[in-house]
């Protein structure tokens, strides 16, 4: 029996925000394709940025996926991140097929993961501050006979009638916040903003309290957006982004050796997480079983990994105690797989590390090579990228990947999508920035279970 003890978790709807569309199976079968949806910017002026290309979501109306009123009503407050976060709930809660009353709402709860609240609502206030300094320059912001008297500007004199609700789309919270009042969720509600694993750790974080008997249903994902030139201009400064700009949908190269940096993507994924019973009780379609989750700490820099994946190492060995399976029960891995020179060296080090000579008979794929790094939704992505694998037994490639490192020598899947009939156990690896690590275990199809 697995950790979660009697209250075993399972997945009961997906729901996706990205650049390749916002229909999960529409777009598993585009990542299936090899299909790419990292673009050119164009959202906003790029020209002295060194990338200039990004996983980044164009021509979606948010309204139009949630049509509902008291929906569309709580649109109206939200920036682009919650509204991408409220959109994948939306359309997790839909796929799940539940329904107002589905639920006691003191048995629901939502657990979210965003890397921060609206940066694009930071800039605009940002941009309020540097048009005051600019007043202030040229003495047009405070009168003349007040400065003699010694008046200086106030950050409260440059923010005076701004719309409050400006300021609460910052709060990373609040996808989390509105997924609650959405759907009338009473029960634990968090917001985890551990940037690359906040996604996945939120999964497994709400299956906890799933197996705690204090909720039945979980609403848990991620939500993020870094292509704004604030964020984007910092990851540059960080290095840790591709340049290759005339290659466009070839920049992200997961495990090749030209790899040079992530691609920066945009987007939202959400799952329904249930107790099994309760999900049987109302006929519930079950994708997947949540049987294992493991997070560490690296405890080392915040911008590197150690050499020896120590931490990535812990998390895949705990998640799989924590499944009570052997590394030989794996069928499948969704790496990390940032397309960064240490990581994809450093991740596949420390897989081989944990799965040893299995680890080459083990498909290791990035789904990062299409979508681009989404950050704190990255992980919620690639778990319903693994539940997806799980339901229809075949995974998607590794896009990209032409010349081989011999630092990286597993099976990356290059050569296109795979069918994989007795596929069973999918393992989702989420490494972020900080050292915050998160190993999630999916499976389907388990005797006994």
């Amino acid at each position: 029996m697995n950790s979660f003890g009697s209250r075993r978790v399972v997945i009961t709807g997906l729901g996706v925000v990205t650049s390749l569309g916002h229909d999960v199976h529409r777009v598993f079968d585009a990542l299936c394709r090899g299909e790419s949806g990292i673009r050119p910017i164009r959202r906003f002026d790029v020209t002295r940025c060194p990338s200039k290309i990004g996983g980044i979501i164009e021509d979606f109306n948010a309204e139009a996926v949630i049509d509902d009123r008291a929906g569309r009503r709580i649109l109206r407050m939200a920036d682009w991140i919650q509204a991408m976060g409220l959109c994948a709930t939306h359309l997790a809660w839909e796929d799940a097929g539940l329904r107002s009353g589905s639920v006691l709402p003191d048995r629901l709860g939502v657990y979210f993961g965003s890397g921060r609240g609206g940066a694009d609502v930071a800039e605009t206030l940002f941009g309020l501050l540097l048009q005051a300094a600019d007043r202030w320059r040229g003495g047009s912001f405070i009168p003349p006979e007040e400065a003699r008297r010694g008046a200086t500007v106030s950050v409260f004199d440059v923010f005076h009638g701004v719309n409050p609700t400006r300021y609460l789309q910052q709060c990373p919270s609040f996808v989390a916040a509105y997924a609650a009042i959405r759907y009338h969720a009473r029960g634990p509600t968090l917001t985890n903003v551990n940037l690359c694993s906040a996604g996945a750790q939120a999964i497994g974080e709400a299956a906890w309290v799933i197996a705690r008997d204090d909720a039945d249903v979980m609403i848990a994902g991620g939500s993020d957006s870094m292509l704004n030139p604030a964020e984007l201009a910092a990851f540059c400064a960080l290095d840790a982004v591709s340049a290759s700009n005339d290659d466009g949908p070839a920049a992200s190269r997961p495990f090749d050796l030209r790899r040079n940096g992530c691609v920066i993507g945009e987007g939202a994924a959400a799952v329904i997480l249930e107790e099994l019973g309760h999900a049987r009780q109302r006929s519930a379609r079950i994708y997947a079983e949540l049987l294992g989750y493991g997070a560490t700490n690296d405890a080392y820099k915040v911008t590197a990994p150690p050499p020896d994946g120590s931490g990535a190492v812990l998390a895949m060995r705990r998640a799989l105690r924590h499944a009570d399976l052997s590394p030989e029960d794996v069928d499948h891995i969704n790496a990390h797989g940032t397309s960064t020179p240490l990581n994809d060296k450093v991740e596949t080090g420390a897989i081989k590390t944990v799965f040893g000579q299995h680890a080459y008979g083990i498909p290791v794929v990035s789904t990062k090579s299409m979508t681009g790094h989404l950050i704190a939704a990255a992980g919620a992505l690639e778990a319903a990228i693994a539940v997806k694998c799980l339901d229809e037994k075949r995974i998607p490639p590794t896009r990209n990947l032409e010349v081989p490192d011999p630092h990286c020598d597993l099976d990356y899947v290059a050569e296109g999508q795979r069918q994989v009939p007795n596929l069973r156990v999918v393992l989702s690896n989420s490494f972020a920035v900080g050292g915050s690590n998160a190993c999630l275990v999916f499976g389907h199809g388990l005797n006994g279970r």
